[in-house]
């Protein structure tokens, strides 16, 4: 009986150690931490029980703090034992004075005692007083350690340095004068700059063609296909750094050139601000299903309205796939044509729009002569350009001049936009000057080589392409929608000038001869 007491009396008095050891930042390791406090717990005799290490980062309410909210649980979870938690440094516990005092009590009132290896917590007034006061200083290093990270990132970007986290297809590199430099991110850049471009000038129509095409790219996930939101395709068309450029209103940093190379130049960029507000919210077309690519392109010969398509399940799982017309007033409503009639169909018509070699050779010679031409011609266009900025620059200066004088704060305001507003047109006039090219990257001979390769075989694009692809050929091909009978197959059919041009060019009244002078428009 003496001996069970005796143990009783032993295993009361046991402690046992919770060791919390947290990062300030993603880079430290709390390992280190760890280890110290439980050579702190052992000489002092304690049982170590548990280990909670928090790599939350940042100041604020402890309950933010998963390991913290997941300590306090397990001491609520399993009573009845006489702990001690155990910190390696008191701004490891809080870098805030209310939520130190806060948490203190928190472990108080679960009968907790804390100890930390550089600080001796004391229940007196005069204790009580000197652990408030460490607790503020540590929240006065935290407040100032905050300030001067944000003046370094202020200094930066002021000087045209991005300071936060990279968007996809750009990525930080440490550069030997720079320090940490934007740089594009391969394979995601292409991607980037070919779903800008597409939707600058149209080979994606709509937010949701972009939507798709990232899909189709898995764009945001390396491992496995990850479903892209309009949301994250808004950013990715919003976003200035593709443009080389930085900006950062929240931080009064006004568009400036940035030290690192755009992915899109920023005529691409205005031309897609542009298209963004000059629509209504974009929300999912019914029209771009993948399987039907002339969905929303063809329309029905009865009301002149875009047919709708889907799929069909028959018995023992099998499928069909149909084009309809789905509206309500039309005498051909849902009355179903196969997709292989209408697509097949489509694809005899897209034969025949197709060119010879040597007339696209000609032609695409005849282009080239023109934007040389018009190029060489460039020069007194730089001049009349350098004039322009000069002018825009002193513009710019007056303001600022005035902004220095003003008084009043609606009209300070108003000479704030003006100086925005010209500082972005001076960036859009050096530009175009600095990169006489069609769009970002692609020279006009590439652009005209990959638009020949739509047109110079759109039946073969049509039959072996992707979705994208597909939809692009009906837009270059044809001027207007086409129009299909359920029982004569579609009407008669209007081509594009491009297209017509080539399919005159090899009629058997017509032959090749010496290529002509053209004569140029205006610039």
């Amino acid at each position: 009986m003496e001996k069970d007491l005796g143990t009783f009396q032993e295993s009361e008095q046991k402690e046992y150690a919770l060791i919390y050891a947290r990062v300030s930042s993603v880079s430290q390791d709390s390992n280190s931490q760890v280890y110290r406090c439980k050579k702190y717990a052992l000489e002092k005799g304690y049982e170590f029980e548990a280990e909670f290490p928090d790599k939350f980062t940042g100041g604020g309410d402890f309950w933010n703090r998963p390991q913290m909210k997941r300590l306090l649980k397990y001491i609520d979870d399993n009573p009845g034992r006489k702990r001690v938690l155990v910190v390696d440094d008191l701004k490891r516990f809080a870098r805030d004075t209310e939520f130190h005092i806060r948490l203190r009590k928190e472990f108080k009132s679960r009968s907790v005692r804390v100890e930390c290896l550089n600080f001796n917590f004391e229940d007196s007034p005069e204790g009580k007083f000197v652990e408030t006061v460490f607790a503020a200083q540590g929240e006065l290093e935290r407040e100032q350690n905050r300030r001067q990270v944000i003046q370094k990132q202020q200094a930066r970007l002021e000087r045209g340095y991005w300071c936060f986290d990279a968007p996809p297809g750009l990525k930080y590199i440490k550069d030997p004068i720079h320090g940490k430099l934007l740089a594009h991110d391969e394979p995601k850049a292409s991607v980037v700059r070919e779903a800008l471009n597409g939707f600058a000038f149209d080979r994606f129509p709509d937010q949701v063609d972009v939507q798709k095409f990232l899909q189709s790219k898995n764009f945001f996930h390396r491992k496995k296909p990850k479903k892209v939101y309009l949301e994250q395709v808004k950013r990715v068309l919003t976003q200035i750094l593709y443009t080389g450029h930085i900006e950062y209103k929240p931080r009064k940093i006004t568009r400036r050139d940035g030290h690192f190379q755009g992915i899109v130049s920023l005529d691409v960029y205005n031309r897609i601000q542009d298209k963004l507000n000059g629509t209504a919210k974009t929300k999912a077309r019914k029209d771009l299903h993948l399987d039907f690519p002339a969905r929303g392109w063809v329309l029905c010969s009865a009301c002149h309205r875009p047919f709708t398509a889907s799929w069909t399940t028959k018995r023992k799982g099998y499928r069909k796939a149909y084009y309809r017309c789905g509206k309500t007033d039309c005498y051909e409503k849902n009355k179903s044509i196969p997709k292989e009639d209408l697509e097949g169909a489509l694809g005899k018509i897209l034969k025949k729009a197709r060119a010879s070699k040597e007339v696209l050779a000609l032609t695409q010679e005849i282009a080239l002569d023109v934007w040389n031409e018009r190029t060489s011609d460039s020069r007194q266009s730089a001049i009349d350009a350098r004039k322009v900025i000069e002018s825009t620059e002193q513009e710019i200066n007056s303001y600022v001049d005035r902004i220095g004088k003003a008084t009043n704060e609606a009209v300070l305001n108003a000479y704030e936009k003006k100086v925005e507003e010209l500082t972005n047109k001076k960036l859009l006039l050096k530009e175009n000057l600095d990169k006489p090219v069609l769009f970002s990257g692609v020279s006009f001979e590439t652009a005209l080589n990959e638009v020949f390769g739509y047109i110079k075989n759109p039946y073969g694009i049509w039959a072996d392409g992707i979705f994208e692809d597909k939809r692009l050929v009906l837009r270059m091909v044809f001027t207007e929608n086409l129009v299909y009978s359920r029982k004569t197959g579609f009407e008669t059919a209007s081509f594009s000038l491009p297209v017509t041009l080539f399919q005159l060019s090899v009629t058997p009244k017509s032959h090749l001869v010496e290529k002509p002078r053209v004569e140029l428009g205006s610039k």
